[in-house]
């Protein structure tokens, strides 16, 4: 007990440094391939000092999904649009999206694989969130072509799509990605069948 009490004393990051250990080994051996033990063994702290903050590997996982769904959320909630152009918006939102599962695979494939994790069904649905204010807005104002509810789950299919086409390597979208190529794409799938022409 000392021990575990010094270890974390000298380590007050100790959780998050936990997490992003966790994320190295997912990065490197998959969802499948990491445990606490080894998480410890990243992290350089001892095989007990985990367990003051996670109980088991599936806490420690749900934490992974926790961060990446939030960090997925302030991309989003970033994403840069001109004053009122809310078209403009959801279309840098989708690109953000892809973006961050390009930037951070690991994290985004463990934020929507539930294997082995508890259903994050506060944190992800929050993430979102910033998609559905912006649909929410276009529905007010008039501009939506079909309800909200579905263009939402059509925006998110279609960004969840590209993302996961592209971090899979599939050629037609890894080989010559960019992001003047992902806007070609994301644009007319995300305007085209949910918006409205002026």
């Amino acid at each position: 007990m000392a021990a575990m009490a010094k270890s974390s004393y000298h380590h007050g990051a100790l959780e998050a440094t936990l997490i992003d250990a966790a994320i190295v080994l997912i990065e490197e051996h998959g969802v499948d391939g990491f445990s606490l033990a080894a998480t410890s063994r990243r992290a350089g702290v001892s095989v007990a000092a985990p367990y003051r903050h996670f109980a088991n590997r599936r806490e420690l996982l749900n934490a992974v999904a926790q961060r990446g769904f939030a960090e997925l959320g302030e991309r989003l909630r970033a994403a840069p649009a001109d004053d009122g152009d809310d078209v403009a918006l959801l279309l840098e939102q989708g690109l953000a999206y892809v973006r961050f599962a390009v930037e951070k695979p690991a994290l985004f494939r463990i934020a929507f694989d539930s294997r082995g994790r508890d259903p994050q069904s506060t944190v992800g649905p929050a993430a979102l969130a910033a998609f559905g204010e912006t649909l929410d807005r276009l529905e007010r104002a008039g501009r939506l072509r079909i309800p909200l509810d579905t263009a939402m789950r059509l925006c998110w299919a279609t960004v969840h799509g590209v993302a996961m086409l592209t971090i899979n390597q599939s050629r037609t979208f890894a080989e010559e990605d960019s992001e003047t190529l992902r806007r070609h794409i994301l644009s007319p799938m995300l305007t085209g069948g949910v918006i409205t022409a002026d």
